[in-house]
This record gives C-alpha cells, structure tokens and sequence, in this order.
C-alpha cells in the first residue's frame, strides 16, 4: 500500500510539470523509457547498491538518459535514485500513464478472441467498449483459441466476458443448480457483439 502511495505521489507531480509545459506524449514515453532502464539488472544493481557512492550513479544516470529525456524527466529519474526508489519506478509509469489516459477520457481495453478479427469487427468491440464505459478505447488484441468464440475484454480493473467459454459454464451452473437463464446476466449479450461473437 506504502509503495502505490509513494508512486501516486511521484506520478501526480509529474503529470502536473507535463501538463503545464504541454508535453504530455514525450514525459509519458520518458517515463517509460525509466521505467525499463530501472528494470535492467546491472543497471538496477548499480542504483541500489547503498556502497557505490551517489555521484557514480547520478554520472550513470545522465550517461544513460540525458540526450533521450527531457530535462523534468531526467530529474525525475535522479529523484528516485536519491530516494531509493528504484522499485517503486514500474509503479510510477503505470500511475503516470492512468493519469495522462483519465486526462483525455481514454481506457485501454485488452480484447481476447478466439480468432483474429477484421477491421470491422475491431471497430465493433471498440464502438460497444466506448458505449459501455464512456471512454474512448484504445485496443490491444490477442487471439485465444480456449475461449472457443465470443470476446473477453479487461478495461483497467473491470473484466468483461462473453466469451463462448464462459457462456457455457453459466449455463451448466444453471442447469445444476435449476435456475433459468436469462440474457440480462451476459454483459455481451447486447447486438453489437453479435458479429465478433459468431466468428
């Protein structure tokens, strides 16, 4: 808990610098870009190792970022260094990016079929995603032929299945418990999946 707050509190100023100076895209791929340096191990190594002295690993640092982060991002990096906070970095990138997506009404939705759809049939699951959750939707596909059809879609902490799979399954719940089914359970029971459903 301690860990997400400190990332909460890292991220928010962050996006607040960004916001101001108008460079939302470029400090999102910044800190992203420190997110996976700080996850090399010879790098993380030298960040945390409490007996190399601080200047090293600033000297590290700036040979690493400088020419490919704006200078906010970069401190942001020397920050966290400082603070031995090098864990927590994957954390701030995740917050900072749900802050930029919540600042332009986006989500992104990671959509599972059991085969790959066409292009109107993405622009089907996204219109529906977007109808569902107020946001605008960006995509990420995979195929999963277990789910045997239909399309499951996790948009942040909320999952949405309606794939064939778990169709089934609710309807042998039903049969063994006696209960009859009723479309207003399948949260893709809606036309606009009819298509992507059927593949």
């Amino acid at each position: 808990m301690l860990k997400g707050a400190i990332a909460r509190r890292y991220a928010g100023a962050i996006f607040e610098i960004a916001r101001k100076q108008n460079t939302m895209d470029r400090t999102l791929d910044d800190v992203k870009h420190i997110a996976e340096l700080f996850g090399q191990r010879k790098l993380a190594y030298l960040l945390r190792e409490p007996k190399i002295p601080a200047q090293r690993k600033e000297t590290a640092l700036r040979q690493a970022l400088a020419a490919k982060v704006l200078p906010t991002s970069l401190n942001l990096a020397l920050l966290i260094v400082q603070r031995e906070l090098v864990d927590v970095m994957p954390n701030i990138a995740t917050e900072f990016e749900n802050l930029v997506l919540d600042y332009r009404n986006q989500a992104i939705a990671e959509v599972t079929t059991a085969a790959q759809l066409d292009d109107a049939q993405q622009e089907i699951v996204r219109k529906a995603l977007e109808h569902k959750t107020g946001k605008s939707i960006i995509m990420h596909s995979r195929v999963d032929p277990s789910i045997l059809g239909g399309v499951v879609a996790r948009v942040g902490d909320e999952i949405i299945d309606g794939s064939v799979r778990n169709r089934l399954h609710v309807m042998q719940q039903q049969l063994l418990s006696g209960i009859t089914a009723t479309d207003t359970d399948d949260e893709f029971a809606s036309e606009d999946f009819a298509q992507p459903a059927n593949r």
